[in-house]
C-alpha cells in the first residue's frame, strides 16, 4: 500500500522533475513504514498510530522540503506556517510552466498528499478488503493526471507498478508462503498489465485524433502586475518619433545572430485595440519548445542590460527556455511574452531557435491547429476584405502564399518616413492604409498584414519589439534604441512554429540583415517564391483511408487494432476458458467407469482445494488432504472429503467387485466439498476459479 502511495507521488514527476521528488517522497514513505512496523511490534501504540504517522510524516516533509525554515534541524513556527501554505501550493504550481522550479512553497503539497494517502491507506487496510486501501493512492494518481497526463514508457511503468501492488494484495497468505506457487504473483502482474495495455489501446481507439489531455493549468493564470503600463504597440509611434530615435532602451550581448527582440505578441483584435487573452504563468526551471516544433533546434544565450526601457515587458525571443537574474519572471507561453513586476538591471536569457533553411520554408504549409489558439479578428470592412481577396487570388494557405502576401504589401504600399508619422491600428486607420493607399509605419503594415492573412486562412499574429543593429559596439555589446522599435507579423508554419515576416521592408531603409538570422533565411526564401498566380496549391489530401487501426511510430506501422483484438482475445480466453476447462475436466472424470471414477472424484476434490491455495504434496492421501485444508475447508467440506476417503478405501483396497454406488457416493462427497468452499470470501472464490496451475 505504501508503494502505491509512492508511485502516486512520482506521477508528479513531469511537473517538478523526478530528482526533486524522490528524496522527500521516499523519506515520507520510509517513515510511515517504520511507524507502522513499530505499532505492529508494540500493540500498545496501535491506537496512537494515526497521530504518530502524521507527526513523523510532517517531520520528514520539514526536514527534506522545508529545511530552510528549521533551526539546527529543528522545526520552527516558520516550518508550521510553511506547511500551512502547502495547502494552497497546488494552485501556485498550476500558475507556473513545467517543469516548475522546485521551490518549497510549490513542491510541499506533493509529499503532503502522499502522507495523507499513506495515513488513510493504513487505516483502511485494517478495516476493509486490501484493494480498498489502495484507493487513496489512486485518487492522488488522478490528481496528478489532472496536472499532466503520463504517456509512453512512464505510463507503462506506472501500470506495471500498480499491477504488482494489486497482485501482492490479492495473494492469499498460503500462496505467499508456498514456494511452489511463486509464479502466481507473476501471473497476476501479467493479467493486470494486459488489462492496462488493453485499456490504453481502447482509449487511443476512442480518441484517434490524439487530442491534448485536459489539464487544470488551462483554468489558472498568474495575477498580472498592478503597475502594468500601456501596451508596447501604443508606445510604438512615440518611439519612432525622430526626437526619441537615439534614446537607448537596452543593450545585449550574444554569441549567435539575433535579428530582433520581441516585447509582446497580440492576436485578438476588437476593431480598435490589439490584445491577447492567453494567461501568464510563472517561469519554471526550463521551458521546452511546444509540440508544434518538429524541426531540430539550437540553444542560444544572451545577456541583456536594461537602460531606458520602462514597463514590465522584458525583451525576449520567440521560444524562451530560461530566465535568470529577474525576480519571479512570468511568461505567456503561446506568444513567448516575458514580463516581471520588478524590472532587473541585467538578466540572462536562454532560448531555442528552430534550424530550417529556405527550401524547407517554401515547401511548408501553415499550422492548422494554430487557428484554434488565436483570438477574434471580427468582421473586416468590405473594402479591406476585397483587398485581401485580391492579394492572393484565392490561393490556399501555405508559407509560400504568406510570403506572396508580404511581397504584395511591399510593392503596393509605401513606408512612411516623413513627419508626422501616422499612428493607430484600428479599422479606420487600416482602411486608410490598405484601401486609400496612405503611407504607414511598421505598425500599419503589421496590423494590415495580419488582417489580410487571417482573411485568407493564414494563421497570423502581431508582434511588437525592436530590430537589432547589425554591428556591435567596441565592447562587443549591441545597443538598441527607440528608433529600432518595430512591429511585424508572425505566421504559424507547420513543423516550425511561429515565424516572423517583414511586410514593411525595413531592411530597405538602411537596416542591414544580420547574417544567419531568421531574417536572412526568410530573405533567401523570399527571393525564390514565384508570383502569386504561379504558386501551386498543395495537393488536397485524399479521404482518410481505413488503415485497419494501424499507427505509424517511427516509420513502423504498429497494428493497434490487431494488437487490441489479440490481447482482448487472450483476456477473454483466460476469464472464460479456465473455468470452462475445469468444468469439462470434472465432467470427463465423472464419466469414467469402475474404480477410475472414484479416483477421478479424489483428483477433482484435490484440484479444487489446490485452486484455493492448499499445498498438495506427492503421496498425500485423502485424509492427509483433509488435515492440510483445515484453514480453507469448513465442516461441510471436511465431511465431503471424509466421504471421498471412504469411497477410495472401498474402491481400491476392499478387494471386492466395484459397486457403481461407490462412485456415486464419491462424487456426492465432491459436491459437498464444492458447496463448503462456497462459504469462502468472494475474492478467494474468484481467484480459485481463474487459477491456472491446478489445471496441470
Amino acid at each position: 500500500m505504501i508503494v502505491a502511495a509512492l508511485i502516486a507521488g512520482l506521477c508528479f514527476g513531469p511537473v517538478f522533475g523526478f530528482r526533486s521528488l524522490i528524496v522527500p517522497l521516499g523519506l515520507v514513505c520510509l517513515v510511515v513504514y517504520a511507524v507502522s512496523e513499530l505499532c505492529r511490534y508494540r500493540p500498545g501504540l496501535s491506537s496512537w498510530r494515526p497521530l504518530l504517522v502524521a507527526l513523523s510524516g510532517l517531520l520528514a516533509v520539514v526536514e527534506t522540503v522545508l529545511r530552510a525554515t528549521t533551526v539546527a534541524g529543528l522545526p520552527t513556527v516558520g516550518s508550521v506556517r510553511a506547511l500551512g501554505r502547502g495547502l494552497t501550493s497546488w494552485q501556485l504550481t498550476l500558475e507556473s510552466t513545467w517543469p516548475a522550479r522546485p521551490d518549497p512553497d510549490l513542491l510541499v503539497f506533493i509529499p503532503l498528499l502522499v502522507l495523507l494517502a499513506c495515513l488513510l491507506g493504513l487505516e483502511l487496510l485494517d478495516r476493509t478488503p486490501p484493494l480498498v486501501a489502495v484507493l487513496p493512492a489512486l485518487i492522488v494518481v488522478g490528481v496528478s493526471q489532472l496536472y499532466i497526463a503520463l504517456t509512453g514508457l512512464a505510463a507503462v511503468l506506472v501500470a506495471i507498478g500498480y499491477g504488482s501492488v494489486v497482485a501482492a494484495l490479492l495473494l492469499p497468505d498460503r500462496v505467499r508462503s508456498d514456494k511452489a506457487q511463486r509464479w502466481t504473483p507473476l501471473l497476476a502482474l501479467g493479467v493486470v498489465t494486459v488489462v492496462a495495455v488493453v485499456g490504453s489501446l481502447v482509449v487511443s481507439s476512442v480518441d484517434p485524433v490524439g487530442r491534448k489531455p485536459y489539464t487544470l493549468q488551462q483554468a489558472q493564470s498568474a495575477a498580472a502586475p498592478t503597475n502594468r503600463l500601456t501596451s508596447p504597440l501604443d508606445e510604438l509611434a512615440g518611439r519612432l518619433n525622430p526626437r526619441n530615435a537615439q534614446t537607448v532602451v537596452f543593450r545585449y550581448k550574444s554569441a549567435g545572430p539575433v535579428s530582433r527582440w520581441r516585447q509582446v505578441a497580440l492576436d485578438d483584435f476588437d476593431g480598435a485595440n490589439w490584445t491577447t487573452s492567453h494567461p501568464f504563468l510563472r517561469m519554471g526551471s526550463e521551458l521546452a519548445p511546444g509540440a508544434e516544433v518538429d524541426v531540430s533546434v539550437t540553444t542560444q544565450q544572451a545577456e541583456v542590460e536594461l537602460k531606458g526601457l520602462t514597463g514590465p515587458w522584458l525583451p525576449g525571443q520567440l521560444l524562451p527556455a530560461a530566465v535568470s537574474g529577474a525576480i519571479e519572471p512570468q511568461i505567456e507561453p503561446v506568444g513567448g511574452t516575458l514580463l516581471t513586476a520588478e524590472a532587473p538591471d541585467k538578466y540572462e536569457l536562454t532560448w531555442s531557435k528552430p534550424v530550417v533553411d529556405a527550401n524547407y520554408l517554401l515547401r511548408a504549409g501553415v499550422e492548422p491547429d494554430a487557428t484554434d489558439g488565436l483570438g477574434d479578428l471580427g468582421a473586416a470592412p468590405n473594402e479591406v476584405a476585397a483587398v485581401a481577396s485580391e492579394a492572393l487570388a484565392g490561393r490556399r494557405a501555405t508559407f509560400a502564399t504568406a510570403l506572396a502576401l508580404e511581397t504584395y504589401m511591399r510593392k503596393r504600399y509605401k513606408l512612411a518616413v516623413a513627419e508626422p508619422l501616422p499612428t493607430g491600428h484600428s479599422w479606420p486607420q487600416l482602411k486608410r492604409f490598405l484601401v486609400d493607399d496612405e503611407p504607414g509605419t511598421s505598425e500599419q503594415f503589421a496590423a494590415g498584414y495580419v488582417a489580410m492573412a487571417r482573411s485568407n486562412g493564414i494563421p497570423a499574429r502581431l508582434v511588437v519589439g525592436f530590430r537589432t543593429p547589425a554591428k556591435a559596439d567596441a565592447d562587443g555589446w549591441y545597443t538598441v534604441r527607440d528608433g529600432d522599435a518595430l512591429a511585424w507579423p508572425e505566421v504559424a508554419v507547420e513543423g516550425v512554429g511561429w515565424w516572423p515576416l517583414d511586410p514593411a521592408g525595413q531592411a530597405e531603409v538602411g537596416k542591414p540583415v544580420v547574417p544567419g538570422s531568421d531574417t536572412d533565411v526568410t530573405d533567401e526564401a523570399r527571393a525564390k517564391v514565384p508570383p502569386v498566380n504561379q504558386i501551386e496549391d498543395p495537393a488536397v489530401a485524399p479521404p482518410a483511408k481505413d488503415d485497419g487501426g494501424n499507427r505509424s511510430w517511427g516509420g513502423f506501422d504498429f497494428p493497434v487494432f490487431g494488437t487490441f483484438v489479440v490481447l482482448a482475445a487472450l483476456l477473454l480466453l483466460w476469464l472464460f476458458g479456465v473455468p470452462l476447462l475445469k468444468s469439462a475436466r470434472a465432467l470427463r472424470r465423472q464419466r469414467r467407469t469402475g474404480s477410475a471414477a472414484v479416483v477421478g472424484a479424489w483428483a477433482e476434490a484435490r484440484d479444487r482445494l489446490r485452486a484455493h491455495g492448499v499445498v498438495v504434496t506427492p503421496g498425500m492421501t485423502v485424509r492427509d488432504l483433509g488435515t492440510a485444508s483445515a484453514d480453507v475447508a469448513d465442516e461441510r467440506a471436511r465431511a465431503g472429503l471424509a466421504t471421498v476417503a471412504g469411497s477410495v478405501d472401498r474402491a481400491l483396497w476392499s478387494g471386492g467387485p466395484m459397486d457403481p454406488h461407490v462412485s456415486r457416493e464419491a462424487w456426492a462427497g465432491v459436491r459437498e466439498v464444492r458447496r463448503g468452499l462456497r462459504a469462502r470470501p468472494w475474492s478467494a472464490r474468484l481467484h480459485a476459479a481463474l487459477e491456472v496451475r491446478s489445471l496441470f
